[in-house]
């Protein structure tokens, strides 16, 4: 039988736009400083515009994708990358904190329609036994958020202002948005709309997936969103942050070679892996975080880890509820961003109540336990979870 051809142009033009969506929601952990001085607030309320984006993503991504499950699906994608255009704009003008919250919050909204619309559209650009690796070229536009967006976004927020970062974003938002109009059209699917989201998260295998995602990204922006802060603590300058950060995203960009190997062989050895980078990272940057080398290492290990959880994370949602791919794609992503949210609230409060240094020791603790729950969670034999070779591997 042969295989259809590979629809690079569109994996090509999704990537772009994860780019566009990841780059806007973390490019505020590497301004910190900067925005804290020009809005008048501490860094810590600065991280809070990361929280309060990924509380919108958290409570909308899931019911978004079930209320527009039957609407063309290029429509939706054109649709988001638009508002994403929008909520950038309205950073550039924000004198306030709290325009910037309300830029941020239509910004989370739409990160959550995007993300919910996402996956399932990828997956059915190929076949089946191909899922994994489409997902894998598509998420290099993480990857490259890391280690081009965030950077390049920080340095050009201490050069010039951090206002001329949103307005680049903007930019970017609406030249996406003009071409995807060029992207294949899919249909809607009407098998969710006849399932309820209970239902979906009730499929076998699919709590346990759902809990990992959640805890360990809770355990990894803890840390990650005050990265600044924590480099800052260990001597380096605000100026040398965003070449570190680019050193944690080639580190992730690297590994995913690997991971397009391993997501459709070896999910679940894949995830074990990459928890247990994150999880050693947390914890040898709370043993030697006052040292730059130190420092340095541990956020390159944890680019390391980035560059293998989302992927497999996503795959493992999409092989568990294959028929349900809008409502299960909104879900990774909720869960993802209740990580992202209480990560980044866990780590303001750690860093106004106790101190700097506290802070990836908390993360280490959660991430270690987002570890436990997925061996607990593989003692169930689930197939979901990614035990074996994955059919057509």
């Amino acid at each position: 039988m042969t295989r259809q051809p590979w629809p690079l142009g569109s994996l090509l033009l999704l990537c772009a736009g994860i780019f566009l969506s990841v780059t806007t929601e973390l490019v505020p952990t590497g301004l910190l400083l900067s925005m804290s001085r020009d809005l008048s607030v501490s860094p810590a309320q600065i991280g809070l515009l990361v929280t309060g984006y990924a509380v919108m993503v958290a409570l909308f991504a899931a019911p978004l994708g079930t209320l527009t499950a039957r609407l063309p699906r290029r429509l939706l994608l054109t649709a988001a990358l638009a508002s994403y255009a929008v909520s950038n704009a309205v950073m550039i003008f924000a004198e306030t904190y709290s325009i910037a919250v309300v830029a941020r919050l239509i910004g989370g909204l739409t990160h959550g329609l995007f993300w919910a619309v996402l996956g399932g559209y990828a997956a059915r650009l190929v076949s089946p036994e191909r899922v994994g690796r489409a997902i894998t070229i598509v998420s290099s536009g993480g990857a490259a958020a890391v280690l081009i967006g965030v950077p390049a976004g920080t340095s050009i927020g201490v050069a010039v202002g951090w206002r001329y970062t949103f307005a680049g974003l903007a930019v970017l938002g609406v030249v996406l948005a003009l071409l995807a109009q060029r992207l294949p059209e899919v249909p809607g699917s009407t098998a969710a709309v006849r399932t309820s989201l209970l239902e979906v998260v009730r499929l076998p295998g699919f709590p346990a997936i759902v809990a990992t995602t959640a805890v360990t990204m809770l355990g990894a922006f803890t840390f990650s969103t005050y990265t600044a802060p924590l480099l800052a603590n260990a001597g380096l300058s605000e100026a040398q942050i965003a070449p570190v950060l680019m050193c944690s995203g080639l580190a992730g960009t690297l590994m995913l070679p690997v991971t397009g190997w391993l997501v459709d062989r070896w999910l679940r050895q894949g995830m074990l892996t990459g928890a247990a980078l994150m999880t050693g990272a947390l914890v040898l940057l709370s043993i030697g975080g006052r040292s730059a080398i130190v420092a340095i290492a541990a956020v390159t290990m944890s680019g390391l880890a980035m560059g293998l959880l989302p992927v497999l994370f996503q795959t493992a949602t999409l092989r568990t509820a294959p028929d349900h791919t809008e409502q299960a794609s909104g879900v990774n992503a909720s869960a993802f961003n209740v990580g992202i949210a209480g990560g980044a609230t866990i780590g303001a409060l750690t860093l106004d109540h106790v101190g700097i240094e506290a802070v990836p020791v908390v993360g280490a603790v959660l991430a270690a336990t987002g570890l436990i729950v997925y061996l607990t969670a593989g003692r169930t034999k689930q197939p979901a979870l990614g035990l074996g070779r994955a059919a057509g591997g």
